[in-house]
């Protein structure tokens, strides 16, 4: 990818809409019937390539016109916004698949292999559920005697045994008594449930049915769902896993998602948990109140 790459200065989308829309004239973003187009200040346009404006990449067409969807280069695939055209990268849902595009690899399509939070896609690029990378930790957690989450989770399973149709608000406190465990095996104070961020953590959970990311649906940042009077926040996100039990595996056996689960800088936790697209979808927002 980034063959025949052509950077360009950022153009205000209140100049691409008033732009004429003919190929010819305006310099910046123009448009027809047809499309968008970008041409250079020296009055050439971008044609079959790839585009950069502020870190933003777009790919062009042979005729000049930005694509948009999937989009084959180099033996990858990438995937640009149906909407901006801007390339996607991290989780994306496509037709009600999840594909990971690696940020590491310039937002190529990952395939048939595990992403960096551990999860599996096939030969198609598609996250299988049922296949996160599970076994190889929760055997090391048993030979090296380094870490007990193992055993808290069977005796977790043995005590909530029949608990199967737990309701979210369940779910979202047997997450919260799991974090405590944890905690309290590294002398930590235990987290406090927080009406407010259990409150962002549901906004939150919600909408990583529509994009999984910490990004929000509207481009914002997560924290924007954060009520005010926190000094520190943090968040942790994960699909798929079918219980507290296992979401809480994934995540201490994640550096960066143990990091906040053991921080001791927080005092306050929300858990937020949706299933509504069939598919769990787990939110931890942290905070620390001023």
């Amino acid at each position: 990818m980034k063959k025949n790459v052509i950077l360009a200065a950022a153009v205000a989308l209140g100049t691409m809409l008033m732009t004429t829309p003919v190929f010819a004239g305006n310099y910046g973003w123009n448009r027809d019937g047809r499309g968008w187009w970008y041409q250079l200040s020296n009055g050439s346009y971008v044609k079959s390539s790839w585009l950069s404006i502020n870190g933003t990449w777009y790919s062009m067409d042979s005729a000049g016109y930005m694509e948009t969807g999937w989009v084959r280069d180099g033996g990858g695939w990438y995937y640009m916004d149906t909407e901006s055209g801007a390339m996607r990268v991290g989780w994306v849902n496509v037709n009600g698949n999840w594909y990971y595009l690696n940020p590491a690899d310039g937002g190529r399509m990952l395939a048939n292999s595990y992403t960096p939070d551990g999860y599996y896609v096939d030969g198609n690029g598609v996250y299988q559920p049922q296949s996160k990378r599970q076994t190889t930790t929760v055997n090391r957690t048993i030979t090296d005697n380094t870490d007990t989450t193992a055993d808290d989770a069977a005796t977790w399973q043995r005590s909530n045994a029949g608990n199967d149709a737990a309701s979210p608000e369940e779910y979202e406190d047997q997450v919260i008594e799991l974090v405590n465990q944890e905690r309290a095996k590294q002398g930590l104070s235990p987290l406090k449930k927080d009406t407010a961020l259990m409150s962002t953590a549901d906004v939150r959970a919600e909408e990583l049915e529509t994009l999984f990311s910490h990004d929000r649906p509207d481009g914002t940042k997560c924290y924007t769902a954060f009520p005010g009077g926190y000094s520190a926040r943090g968040e942790n996100i994960a699909m798929g896993q079918q219980d507290p039990v296992s979401v809480m595996d994934s995540w201490m056996h994640s550096s960066g998602h143990r990091a906040n689960i053991l921080d001791p800088n927080y005092d306050s936790i929300g858990v937020g948990y949706s299933a509504q697209d069939g598919t769990p979808h787990w939110v931890q927002n942290f905070g620390r109140k001023n």
